[in-house]
């Protein structure tokens, strides 16, 4: 039903190569290391927060009440560390529909769109990959689920980039633009 291993890792690496010509060719009002600065902002706010959400829906899971202490955090560092990643991707896929790595200032209704979206699409896919293909993490009964994936993940890629976009638009990590004189 799905492409093989080494048919995923080509069409990542095809992926990010076009990822990286799309954002060379439109950083637009962000030059250079400026760049550097939002998207590690961005990054940032988003892992803080999302730390905080893997805590908060660890109950839904049944690692919460199955695992040792250590597998636990081993999760949670682990989840975390994945929306971290997902984060930047969404991010940069946000940039792409906005066509500004600038969108959280440029154009936030855009890129909000374009990054829940691509959140969303993420979220069913891992959740139904991991849940129901490779059995690597199960749902407690208690889990509110929307055509068998969980209302806690689903959520999580609503709130999380929402208010990590409010916090980047309130921190605002780009270089001044104060006027001349």
């Amino acid at each position: 039903m799905f492409a093989e291993p080494r048919a995923i890792s080509t069409l990542i690496r095809i992926y990010g190569l076009w990822m990286r010509e799309v954002i060379q060719s439109r950083v637009g009002a962000i030059q250079g290391s400026a760049a550097f600065r939002v998207l590690g902002a961005w990054v940032l706010a988003s892992l803080v927060l999302h730390l905080a959400w893997e805590l908060a829906q660890l109950p839904f899971y049944t690692v919460w009440r199955e695992a040792s202490p250590a597998v636990i955090a081993w999760a949670v560092v682990h989840c975390t560390a994945g929306d971290g990643l997902i984060a930047l991707g969404t991010y940069l896929a946000a940039a792409c529909a906005a066509r500004s790595i600038d969108w959280p200032w440029a154009a936030p209704g855009r890129g909000l769109a374009a990054l829940w979206a691509s959140g969303l699409a993420w979220t069913v896919f891992s959740e139904w990959r991991h849940v129901f293909k490779l059995g690597s993490w199960a749902y407690v009964e208690t889990m509110p689920t929307v055509a068998g994936i969980g209302v806690a993940p689903l959520l999580q890629w609503v709130v999380v980039p929402g208010l990590a976009l409010w916090c980047l638009r309130e921190w605002d990590p780009r270089p001044s633009r104060s006027a001349p004189g």
